[in-house]
């Protein structure tokens, strides 16, 4: 038993994966307002000059981009660093990802030429009203194409090539990182933990009885 996994969710934690990865974090707290917005938001709002006029950034990120579609929020994360830093906060985060649908998530694969070159993380909207053209686009690719979707929780998907390797990844902001020491263990679920807010992995040793808890930092 190595570092970062855990008997009944009692040892060490592992190697934190929030180094790469956004991970929203879960919260019991009333909806916000404008005026509660933490500082660190506020600060990351006017690190650099908006490229609007006449709204407050607190009005712009929480009224605006936290309504946006997650396609719509890639492209507006390429419009300054101050935006990029904002929707990058796990409490924008997870406030826009309690916005969106909840919708099945499917998989694709492009070819170049013979070879895998990429993988399409692609939601599948089957609301009414949603025309037969919208219903399948891609909200990330990766050009780690060996990789498929293994589980998903709150806007967050696990990714493994061959039950061999993993990696968690955030489509929201296309931002991944791995997950280690999980090669001799199956994958059972991901699930989110109230009383810490963190996020955790149930995993089951191949060669014994018992479950593991693998802890996602949100540090």
């Amino acid at each position: 038993m190595g570092d970062g996994l855990s008997p009944n969710a009692s040892a060490k934690r592992p190697p934190s994966a929030a180094a790469a990865i956004s991970l929203p974090t879960q919260s019991t707290a009333p909806p916000r307002t404008q005026s509660s917005q933490p500082a660190t938001m506020a600060a990351a709002a006017t690190a650099s000059p908006p490229p609007h006029h006449g709204l407050p950034d607190e009005i712009v990120i929480w009224e605006i981009l936290v309504r946006l579609a997650p396609i719509a929020l890639l492209r507006c994360r390429a419009v300054c660093h101050a935006w990029r830093r904002a929707t990058s906060n796990r409490d924008f985060l997870l406030a826009h990802h309690g916005r969106q649908p909840s919708l099945p998530l499917l998989y694709g694969y492009n070819f170049v030429g013979d070879k895998i070159g990429s993988l399409d993380i692609i939601p599948f909207d089957h609301r009414a009203g949603v025309a037969p053209t919208d219903q399948l686009r891609s909200v990330a690719q990766l050009r780690r194409a060996f990789f498929r979707p293994l589980a998903s929780c709150d806007g967050l998907v696990v990714l493994t090539m061959n039950y061999a390797r993993f990696i968690i990844c955030n489509p929201a902001t296309r931002q991944y990182a791995p997950l280690p020491l999980l090669s001799d263990f199956i994958f059972l679920g991901m699930y989110p933990h109230g009383p810490t807010g963190e996020y955790r992995l149930l995993l089951g040793p191949e060669a014994q009885d018992g479950c593991y808890v693998y802890t996602l930092s949100t540090h």
